[in-house]
């Protein structure tokens, strides 16, 4: 499978999964999943899917949370295959494989750092004798 339509099976199946999960699920795991990638292998036979949760406070889950939201999705990865089935016009619908994406949590846990930085660079700052 060429690139090009390689990255348009990727985008549909992230299209549909995201519908799935939030209409098709009712495992209480997968509550605030969202897929934020899908990477497609070259011969199109594995997907890998990844996905992130939001808590209760629009912030990313916890690792706890995460995990048990990715449990939840691979328990339902066959129901989600079948599902997939009709909406994607290859061959062979792709074998869904879910992983943790941390790039958000990862995101804002480097701001509270820097921003944590630049109020003890104020602090400093404002103490010119370094008392």
């Amino acid at each position: 499978m060429d690139a090009t339509r390689r990255a348009r099976v990727e985008a549909l199946i992230l299209e549909e999964l995201t519908v799935l999960i939030r209409r098709g699920i009712k495992d209480p795991r997968v509550d605030g999943a969202s897929v934020t990638r899908v990477e497609l292998t070259e011969d199109a036979r594995q997907a890998t899917v990844y996905v992130s949760a939001l808590g209760f406070d629009a912030l990313p889950a916890d690792d706890d949370t995460l995990a048990r939201c990715v449990e939840g999705l691979s328990s339902a990865a066959g129901f989600l295959r079948r599902k997939l089935g009709p909406s994607l016009q290859i061959r062979h619908i792709p074998e869904l494989l879910f992983r943790a994406d941390r790039g958000l949590s990862n995101t804002l846990r480097v701001e509270e750092l820097l921003r944590q930085l630049e109020a003890e660079k104020a602090g400093r700052k404002s103490d010119p004798e370094g008392a």
